[in-house]
């Protein structure tokens, strides 16, 4: 596993960082003609009761383990260096996109030692330090940005393409998201969130004219031309928002009824008067579907601790039926 692999997958890792806040994306830093963007804030997480639920259950120190595995391996020490990920694409479907990681001075050595290791090529683009990760035109690229105080951002793409059109954009020679406030990727997240997702132009990349030749396509999202994602926690409550953007508001009546008979299914297949059914309930019940005009609206919200203790059951009551199923 190499450190740019590392990195790469800090969006996937629900981890903590250093104490201070972000100030989320920073839109500056997006390219104006970006069809998605991702950000984990990683230590706005640090700070949810989640977090705490998280740690406490990890009982078995699985995830310390893994954790000291990617230390000894690369001299970083993930849960300290890195601050937050954004990551973004001017496509959907397709191999590239550009990752923003906002780390501190550690991971500066840490690249340093990687590019060492693996005899990663350093080159110059646009009139920048940057490190080529492989002999081909597509094995991935970064860029150390200049220091600022004690935080660090590196670049990271897949292509060297993509690595220049990031640099053009934080170079202010080609536009950014925050000059097209009528982008559906530009409204900033909520209060509390820490990992956030937008789309734009879902069917148009799906099934358009430049298309990826999907045939089959799920209801919600033919009818969607963009959606948002918001995963955060406030006074204690976990949330889960989704907003679909559609044409009309009937498409966005049409996808509530989507929804609604989604959350009829599982009391119908567990039933209300088990164990399960009792807890799939409950969680159906935090959901909130209503169509607002041409958005359609879904938000789940439930009480942090509460909601890993639902969550440990039904993992509990899992492990029981396959028991059942396989007895020794």
């Amino acid at each position: 596993m190499t450190l740019l692999t590392v990195l790469i997958a800090l969006p996937l890792l629900s981890c903590p960082a250093a104490p201070a806040p972000t100030a989320g994306v920073d839109r500056a830093q997006v390219d104006a003609t970006a069809k998605w963007v991702a950000h984990f804030d990683v230590e706005a997480f640090r700070a949810t009761q989640l977090f705490q639920e998280v740690k406490a259950a990890d009982k078995e120190g699985e995830l310390d383990q893994f954790l000291s595995e990617v230390s000894e391996e690369h001299g970083i020490q993930v849960l300290d260096d890195v601050f937050s990920v954004t990551a973004y694409g001017t496509a959907l479907g397709e191999e590239h996109g550009v990752l923003l990681v906002q780390a501190n001075a550690h991971v500066e050595a840490a690249l340093a030692a990687a590019q060492q290791k693996h005899g990663a090529k350093a080159l110059r683009i646009r009139e920048r330090d940057c490190v080529q990760w492989g002999k081909g035109a597509e094995d991935g690229f970064s860029c150390l940005l200049p220091a600022t105080g004690e935080r660090r951002e590196i670049v990271l793409t897949k292509t060297q393409a993509d690595l220049q059109q990031a640099l053009e954009v934080l170079d202010k020679q080609r536009p950014a998201l925050d000059s097209v406030p009528q982008s559906d990727l530009y409204a900033p997240p909520a209060a509390g969130t820490f990992a956030f997702v937008a789309v734009t132009g879902v069917l148009d990349e799906l099934v358009g004219a430049h298309g990826h030749d999907i045939k089959q396509v799920s209801a919600a999202a033919r009818l969607a031309k963009g959606l948002r994602i918001e995963v955060g926690e406030t006074t204690g409550n976990v949330y889960l928002d989704l907003r679909l953007r559609t044409e009309k508001p009937e498409d966005a009546q049409r996808i509530q009824k989507i929804f609604d008979g989604l959350l009829a299914l599982p009391g119908l297949m567990h039933g209300g008067d088990t164990e399960a059914g009792e807890v799939l309930d409950r969680l159906t019940q935090a959901i909130k579907v209503e169509a607002l005009n041409e958005i359609a609206h879904v938000r789940f919200q439930y009480a942090a601790k509460a909601l890993f203790g639902e969550f440990q059951k039904l993992h509990g009551l899992d492990g029981e039926e396959h028991g059942e199923e396989h007895p020794k």
